[in-house]
């Protein structure tokens, strides 16, 4: 359905209430989206979404207002279905797609490739994407003082050194780069360059079955 949907979530009771659909992105000519991740950026008003199918990275603002206004008619109603239907007839899309940027080259095949994980490097300077397919990961630039607010360049893309990179993890100081390579069974380490967003190969290499996950303890 190429879509997000938006939820309105009670802390209180745990009620959760539908409020709106937002499109994940632009379309390519006979490609779905096929939203997979979202994030949001670090002290922005930002969110990133990884569209699996488009090879894409949505950019989206988000609008607190609006977040409140919705928040405000759930607040002032009486019963909780009184209270979702307030809901439902304040709801308007907190987030507006700004930008749509392409994860792999323009000359690779978008129908060859499905995007993996989405993260914010901890400096929060930089959004990367794995791309199943490319093997690769992408690097894109934030810049935090473009209009709107976010907006991303393409820093680089890079070999994964293995097959179907699904997840990667950064250490908790942003310059190492852990990447479980799934069909190629193994875990790649490279260096992270935090000034340039630059990726690096180790020359590390570990085996492992299957890989699809990594997680780094602090």
């Amino acid at each position: 359905m190429d879509v997000i949907r938006q939820f309105h979530f009670d802390e209180e009771t745990g009620v959760v209430t539908p409020c709106g659909v937002i499109r994940s992105g632009v379309k390519r000519a006979g490609r779905g989206l096929g939203p997979r991740y979202l994030i949001f950026a670090k002290a922005l008003p930002t969110c990133y979404v990884v569209n699996e199918l488009s090879s894409q990275v949505g950019v989206f603002t988000y609008d607190a207002g609006v977040a409140a206004s919705i928040e405000s008619a759930w607040a002032g109603a009486g019963s909780v279905e009184a209270k979702q239907a307030a809901v439902c007839a304040a709801a308007e899309p907190t987030l507006t797609l700004v930008q749509t940027v392409a994860t792999i080259p323009d000359a690779f095949p978008v129908e060859m490739n499905t995007c993996g994980r989405i993260t914010i490097h901890p400096s929060g300077d930089f959004v990367v994407t794995s791309n199943r397919g490319h093997d690769s990961v992408c690097v894109h630039r934030v810049h935090r003082d473009s209009t709107p607010p976010g907006l991303l360049s393409l820093a680089g893309i890079f070999h994964t050194r293995g097959e179907t990179p699904r997840h990667f993890q950064f250490d908790p100081s942003g310059q190492w780069l852990l990447v479980a390579n799934q069909d190629s069974n193994t875990c790649a380490v490279f260096a992270f360059n935090t000034a340039t967003g630059c990726v690096t190969y180790t020359g590390n290499t570990y085996k492992v079955p299957s890989p699809n996950f990594v997680s780094v303890r602090a």
